[in-house]
């Protein structure tokens, strides 16, 4: 006698079972990468910013006609330093050796820490020229 039972085995169910958990781990890992990535753009785009605002302070020699409260800087005081603002270090190095000595050549590291306690950073390098157009010389 020939049997007609309709439905699925116990074995077909629990590969279903297995397959939809295997996929729903896949998706959970994509959305933390996801996450991570998203996290360490919005970072980085902060850091990128701050230095920015830093090498355009030396550009500008701190003048500026709409902020006229902030000091100005001659060219000779463009030294190596470093700063903290908001979580992010701004570390800026300036070679004694220079290209002429109407050049300095900047380079300026922004860094922080991510949710998993390493530390990230970006880094910009320009060269500065003595001669400015906010300056007389």
């Amino acid at each position: 006698m020939i049997s007609k039972q309709y439905g699925f085995s116990l074995i077909e169910v629990l590969i279903a079972f297995l397959l939809l958990g295997v996929g729903a781990i896949s998706l959970m890992k994509l959305q933390v990468h996801m996450e991570q990535q998203s996290n360490y753009a919005v970072k980085s785009l902060q850091a990128l910013r701050l230095a920015e605002n830093q090498l355009e302070w030396f550009r500008t020699r701190g003048a500026s006609d709409a902020l006229s409260t902030i000091s100005t800087a001659s060219f000779v005081a463009i030294e190596t330093g470093a700063m903290s603002a908001g979580g992010y270090t701004l570390e800026w190095t300036v070679p004694a050796a220079t290209v002429s000595g109407a050049l300095k050549t900047v380079t300026i590291k922004s860094s922080w820490q991510d949710r998993l306690g390493e530390t990230q950073s970006v880094e910009l390098k320009t060269m500065i020229s003595k001669y400015s157009e906010f300056s007389d010389n």
